[in-house]
């Protein structure tokens, strides 16, 4: 099953926060707030603070090469892969699949982390295989090379207390806060052997999962997304039976995301994604104002989908998955099971820091609840989910699994991402 990964892959430095490391950066009287850019080390740690207590995540770009090096200099990191597409495509590759990944700017680092089974066109327009001993090989020899695009990840943990002045921040919840300067990633570049060779082979090719449009700036998104949805298209009008699902993100401003929706039915995308912040700001509403109970994200999910005329959208939160969709191409029984592998896969990632370990057994009991209130009001339960069927739609929901102390927290709505697309497209394609 041959599936393109596009378009962000970089490397995370990621920083599991200190209060100490923490508390003795803040100057005095600094406002806590989130920040619409980091222009100053000060933005980053109100930024970070805001987050932390909120417990939400957030993805914010840094303004300057300066700035990136000043934090980069002000903790301490740990490596991994980062980007939406280089995650999911790791998590394919582990599955089983054979993604294709977009990475125009691969260095060894980089390389070192792609499974094995991950696939990077370049110098051949035959075959993308090149394994990850094979990139390192040549590296040399790819013009498109540039410097390795790095990402700062502070993970928080519910519990992490950072003092601030005279008060004192206490996580409610574990997250992540992300600070980028990336601009290969913020401009969806392509390598040019990759976009050769989805051309070229794209009637071999099963599915595409596309993220990364959150990273565009405001100042250059309506040049960026004409570009990427014309090449989109191109594959879809080349290869109709291509299921494509585009994931959603922390967008810069809420006028992004509304041009990037209405760019979307012109491909068409089949499926959609986002979490419950980004279902907010789809409908215009501010993300976190009010709390927000199932009832309120299954309706928003269904005008999203009658309003965009998707398939399919799925909403994932840190107690469940909801999906809405059409009957046709995917059961009721068929989209729980995919659900509940992103549930598992995400999980397991989660509390042992693999895809294929072993996920806990403990159900969020705020999902737990969600999924007993839906069978009240007429879903039929099956397994650990439940499902409704009410006229041309289909209602899927699945509680989350709970990672009582997470070793991981960056990645988890990629990898549960992909792990259900992995199940839906073999499922269509009867493999």
């Amino acid at each position: 099953m041959n599936i393109i990964c596009a378009y962000p892959v970089n490397v995370d430095a990621v920083c599991n926060i200190r209060s100490e490391e923490i508390s003795a950066l803040i100057p005095s009287n600094m406002k806590i707030e989130l920040k619409e850019s980091i222009g100053s080390r000060e933005d980053l740690l109100s930024s970070l603070l805001f987050c932390m207590q909120q417990g939400s995540g957030a993805e914010i770009l840094i303004q300057s090469p300066e700035v990136a090096r000043q934090i980069e200099e002000s903790f301490s990191w740990q490596f991994r892969l980062g980007g939406n597409a280089g995650i999911m495509a790791n998590v394919l590759a582990v599955l089983g699949a054979r993604p294709v990944l977009n990475a125009p700017a691969l260095g060894a680092k980089l390389a070192g982390m792609l499974h094995t089974g991950v696939r990077v066109p370049a110098f051949s327009t035959a075959e993308p295989g090149l394994s990850r001993g094979e990139t390192k090989a040549n590296l040399e020899r790819d013009q498109d090379l540039e410097t390795e695009m790095v990402h700062f990840v502070f993970q928080f943990k519910k519990g992490d207390l950072v003092a601030s002045g005279q008060s004192k921040i206490t996580a409610p919840s574990d997250n992540r806060f992300i600070a980028t300067y990336d601009p290969v990633n913020t401009r969806l570049l392509s390598s040019r052997h990759f976009d050769f060779y989805c051309l070229e082979n794209i009637r071999e090719i099963d599915g595409a999962l596309l993220s990364g449009f959150h990273l565009a700036p405001l100042k250059e998104y309506q040049e960026i997304f004409p570009q990427k949805i014309a090449q989109i298209k191109s594959w879809k009008d080349k290869n109709p039976q291509i299921f494509i699902h585009a994931e959603m993100g922390s967008f810069q401003s809420p006028e992004i995301m509304q041009s990037l929706l209405l760019l979307l039915p012109q491909i068409p995308v089949d499926s959609l994604g986002l979490n419950e912040d980004e279902l907010a700001a789809a409908e215009g509403s501010t993300p976190g104002s009010l709390p927000v109970r199932w009832q309120e994200t299954m309706q928003a999910a269904k005008r999203l989908r009658e309003s965009l005329g998707l398939f399919r959208v799925a909403v994932h939160t840190r107690d469940y998955i909801l999906s809405v969709m059409l009957p046709g191409m995917i059961t009721a029984a068929i989209e729980l099971s995919a659900l509940q592998s992103g549930v598992d896969t995400a999980a397991a990632l989660a509390a042992t820091g693999y895809v294929i370990g072993e996920p806990p057994e403990v159900e969020n009991l705020v999902g737990l609840e969600a999924k007993e209130e839906f069978c009240r009001n007429g879903a039929t339960a099956s397994g650990r989910g439940a499902f409704l069927q009410t006229g041309d739609t289909i209602i899927s929901l699945m509680p989350s699994l709970l990672a009582k102390k997470p070793k991981i927290t960056v990645g988890l709505g990629d990898t549960a991402t992909a792990a259900i697309f992995f199940r839906e497209l073999t499922a269509i394609n009867k493999i």
